[in-house]
């Protein structure tokens, strides 16, 4: 077998137990690797009645067929568990370098169950597998445990994926962080923390052989000069992402003030100028072309100095814009702080706009925030609500129980102003300003979420015609929007699958190329209607899963602030509708019945024939 070692690693906390488990070609044809194969061990192997915090309940940490390779984007990794934010499949991909490394260990994807009876790391250096002590390095931040590890290994180049005092708190929005790379989304650091485990540390210095190495090595080489040249000269390389703010600004959208308005007057504080001047140089993952992540340093003011990385779109729109907070180094700083604490910064970022609003309308008060005033641009205040969520301590406690939670405790309206699906918070993506997003975030199989399904991409010029998506509109119609966001969904999938990261395609990437790269690997006989099959499959496992978990249509939601109309700007007035029946059609497309659950047609057509009700398996057993 080319592309795959073969090998998934277990490993029980509470046994202190390590096991290693094949797993045939067939298995990796049908699931191909990442996401993939972590969703079918999860689907296989977790009950769904397991709490997600329970030492029962599983989390997967996957690399795919392109880790451990020169192929361009390959420096990703897959984490994957039922999420304790919003009790449904969660999953979360990050870059940096630890997934090529753990790849190189000679494993394909690793299962971690039980609880440690005192807090450990994992030490995976190929063929050596060790549960060590971590009580010393218990309470440290992320950059702290990072350091202190490599240290106590006394392998300076190990790469260590690890949980900071948010996980350790169980803060239900914990992440997972490998230096620049930050598995952020659904709170997996808080299964890592309810295990006792504060950290993944590999080392390794295997290749997997792979089919046509020559032919792999000079494909690889080509495609990465490419995407070099097509972005070395453009915002990608100077800015990373953090110039998107004005771009999404002029588009329309309304983020300020817990997405309720267009007007923020101090956008331009939040330009990619301010964040360049901060910028000490781009940061690159494994094997990447482009290097949008970026390494900062703040000197003054004092209090929002650091030396560290980041911030991007995402975290600069949701704790900055969002919150009507234009000062880019205090931002920066909120990033940073979030990091280090190990706590995702779009979840962060919501619950501080919506805890400011419910201050605003008197919902919350300054008894329920320890005498703390608080106020729309108020950085100051943001970064203490920061600090007492990632402790747990007053009404942090409350926030650090995720929107849906924190909404039912102030009580009132609060649910109504809450901006999220199936408890995960919407990302900077106005769905008022792009209508297929409002479907794509309210069927994501984690909740809403920008990166499993890029359809925000569309407007910018990045197609699919391969995936059947051709030619593009700023400000596309309902009509479209089921069949734009069921393939951009497809192809996130795949992408998480193989694992390549997405952002390739700003240098030109195309399916063509990931099916090339991908015969070149395994020497398989790929082609685009097989890749789309695998794509599809996975998802509607995923699916499953949360069908399992009690998903169905009435959870295939929109918050209500999708639907209160902006009052200036490109869209306003604009408002995603008709909602109900573009769902319908989407269900319709995806081979779903009318509450949003797969048919046992698609499943069987899938060959997720293990996912069907037990009668209606031995009906197709019987046939």
């Amino acid at each position: 077998m080319y592309g795959f070692w073969g090998k998934v690693l277990y490993v029980d906390l509470t046994a202190y137990s390590v096991g290693v488990k094949p797993f045939d070609e067939l298995f990796f044809k049908k699931y191909l690797g990442g996401v993939g194969i972590a969703t079918k061990i999860l689907f296989d192997e977790v009950n769904p009645s397991i709490d997600p915090l329970s030492p029962d309940n599983a989390i997967v940490f996957a690399v795919g067929p392109f880790q451990g390779t020169t192929i361009p984007g390959s420096g990703r990794w897959v984490v994957a568990s039922r999420s304790p934010l919003t009790g449904i499949w969660a999953d979360s991909c990050a870059g940096g370098n630890w997934g090529p490394v753990f790849k190189c260990a000679g494993f394909d994807a690793l299962v971690v169950r039980g609880r440690s009876e005192s807090p450990s790391y994992l030490w995976i250096c190929d063929d050596k597998v060790e549960i060590r002590d971590a009580s010393r390095i218990w309470g440290k931040t992320t950059s702290e445990t990072d350091r202190d590890i490599k240290a106590d290994l006394g392998e300076p180049k190990a790469k260590v994926a690890c949980i900071g005092p948010a996980g350790e708190r169980l803060v239900k929005f914990a992440s997972i962080v490998n230096e620049h790379g930050i598995a952020g989304r659904c709170g997996l650091g808080a299964v890592m923390g309810s295990k006792n485990l504060k950290a993944v540390a590999v080392m390794g210095t295997k290749r997997a052989e792979v089919a046509k190495p020559g032919e792999l090595i000079k494909y690889s080489k080509a495609l990465f000069k490419e995407y070099y040249d097509n972005t070395v000269n453009t915002v990608w390389r100077k800015y990373g992402t953090t110039s998107s703010i004005k771009k999404y600004y002029d588009r329309g959208y309304g983020l300020a003030e817990n997405m309720r308005k267009r007007k923020f007057d101090k956008i331009d504080g939040l330009d990619g100028e301010h964040f360049l001047s901060i910028t000490a140089n781009p940061v690159a993952c494994t094997y990447c072309p482009i290097a949008c992540h970026r390494h900062t340093k703040i000197k003054e003011p004092k209090k929002y100095a650091y030396d560290g990385y980041g911030p991007e779109y995402q975290s600069i729109a949701m704790l900055g814009w969002d919150n009507l907070i234009s000062d880019a180094k205090a931002v920066a700083y909120m990033g940073h702080l979030c990091d280090d604490y190990g706590i995702d910064t779009i979840t962060m970022g919501s619950l501080l706009a919506f805890t400011t609003e419910c201050y605003e309308k008197g919902w919350v008060t300054e008894h329920d925030l320890d005498g703390m005033k608080i106020s729309w641009g108020d950085a100051d205040a943001a970064i203490s609500l920061i600090h007492k969520t990632a402790k747990r301590e007053g009404f942090g406690g409350v926030l650090a129980e995720g929107i849906v939670k924190a909404a039912k405790h102030v009580g009132h309206s609060a649910s109504k102003i809450a901006v999220h699906c199936k408890g995960l918070d919407y990302p900077a993506h106005d769905a008022r300003a792009f209508y297929p997003a409002v479907i794509n975030f309210a069927t994501g199989t984690r909740g809403a979420c920008h990166q499993r399904g890029v359809v925000t991409w569309y407007p910018a010029g990045i197609i699919l015609p391969e995936w059947g998506i051709s030619g593009f509109e700023l400000h596309p119609g309902m009509e479209k929007a089921a069949n734009i966001a069921v393939k951009y969904q497809d192809w996130a999938v795949l992408s998480n699958c193989l694992i390549q990261c997405e952002f390739m395609v700003f240098g030109g990437l195309t399916l063509t190329h990931q099916i090339n790269l991908l015969r070149y690997v395994t020497g398989w006989n790929a082609d685009s209607a097989s890749m789309a099959r695998i794509a599809e499959r996975v998802f509607n496992l995923q699916r499953c899963l949360d069908v399992h978990y009690g998903i169905s249509k009435k959870d295939d939601s929109a918050p209500d602030r999708v639907f209160e109309p902006l009052e200036a700007g490109p869209c306003a007035g604009k408002v995603p509708l008709p909602f109900d029946r573009t769902l319908m059609e989407y269900y319709g497309l995806r081979g779903w019945d009318s509450d949003g659950k797969p048919t046992t047609e698609k499943l069987v057509e899938l060959g997720l024939t293990e996912a069907l009700p037990p009668s209606e398996i031995q009906a197709q057993e019987a046939k």
